[in-house]
């Protein structure tokens, strides 16, 4: 007679969902603009198996050449060897590439267990980025004080 012998295979489920880091400085939205470039990471937490990395824009999947390598950590955690992933985006705001962007960029991050659909978990954060006739129609006023300090004020200037 034949004995097959099946590990028990323990799963362990993401109980947060991923952390989007490099959009903020100190908890304040860094300011974007058309042609500027867009770094920043996408953390899963921990489980077993490991969770996979997506991002997506405005809810459309990233291409690849946007992504850098996923990195993989293993940690020990009472007995248990679970794992996080953290995938890096990078690119430019074009909308050549990205499409009409109309003030915004949703950015996604879905970490997924490919076997257990249910523990899928999902953050996302969105970029305001100025259109061009919002820049067009604002106003900048310089003036220098008594003191010889400078001012800088933006004024919202609508052209009729």
């Amino acid at each position: 007679s034949f004995f097959f012998f099946n590990p028990i295979f323990f799963t362990v489920y993401p109980q947060f969902d991923p952390i989007i880091n490099g959009l903020q400085h100190n908890g304040v939205q860094h300011n974007y603009a058309l042609g500027d470039f867009v770094v920043a990471n996408c953390s899963s937490d921990m489980s077993s198996p490991p969770a996979r990395l997506y991002w997506y824009i405005n809810d459309r999947n990233v291409p690849s050449e946007y992504l850098q390598p996923q990195h993989e950590t293993t940690v020990e955690n009472d007995g248990f060897l679970l794992r996080y992933r953290t995938l890096e985006i990078r690119f430019y705001i074009d909308e050549k590439r990205l499409g009409k962007l109309k003030g915004k960029l949703v950015l996604k991050c879905l970490a997924r267990i490919e076997s257990i659909p249910q523990a899928t978990r999902e953050s996302s954060q969105t970029i305001y980025i100025p259109t061009t006739d919002e820049l067009r129609n604002q106003k900048l006023i310089n003036w220098r004080g008594s003191d010889g300090t400078y001012f800088e004020y933006f004024f919202p200037h609508v052209l009729r």
